[in-house]
């Protein structure tokens, strides 16, 4: 069974205008963090950071390599600590500074994954973790210090779609964060 809403049933979390402005923010904030640095390589994670990640990099003044990840738990393992890096294709990472890019922390488990493995390149400078949204309410007892370095939003257990977050694969076109009352 296909679920799909109406217009009046996605409640507005966050416009596009406040969007847009916490991206600057976030960006303002990492322009200042690595005035200082070189090589930076900006990393998002697919699909759904792929809106906020060119919207943060086109806020930056620095340039920066953009690479993308797409990531995902083992089949039929939900909720497991086991991933999988999909269409894995990196240049080498020595002397650089990784800027992972996520849609949004919730457990935990993909964020720590996702910074170890970085963390874990030869020769790789420094890691950071940018989320668009940060939901600490859902976030697992023994990954409770994950927590992104740059986030533009903190939501409670709401589920949200937009903004390249998606609802069984739809939704990501929608220009806000949106969500839809009683949702599981």
């Amino acid at each position: 069974m296909t679920i799909s809403f109406t217009d009046s049933q996605i409640k507005v979390l966050h416009s596009a205008q406040e969007i847009s402005q916490r991206v600057i923010e976030i960006a303002q904030q990492i322009n200042n963090d690595y005035k200082n640095l070189d090589n930076l390589v900006v990393v998002g994670v697919l699909k759904g950071a792929f809106i906020f990640t060119s919207d943060l990099i086109r806020a930056l003044d620095m340039n920066c390599q953009v690479e993308f990840i797409r990531l995902s738990s083992y089949e039929g393992t939900k909720g497991s600590d086991e991933f999988r890096l999909y269409d894995l294709t990196l240049p080498s990472l020595k002397d650089k500074n990784i800027l992972i890019v996520e849609d949004i922390v919730d457990s935990g488990r993909t964020a720590k994954f996702l910074l170890d493995f970085f963390k874990n390149q030869a020769g790789v400078n420094t890691v950071k973790l940018a989320s668009l949204f940060d939901k600490p309410c859902r976030r697992l007892e023994e990954l409770k210090d994950i927590k992104p370095d740059y986030c533009c939003f903190k939501v409670d257990d709401k589920f949200i779609l937009g903004y390249g977050l998606d609802f069984d694969q739809k939704y990501r076109q929608l220009p806000y964060i949106g969500y839809v009352e009683g949702l599981f």
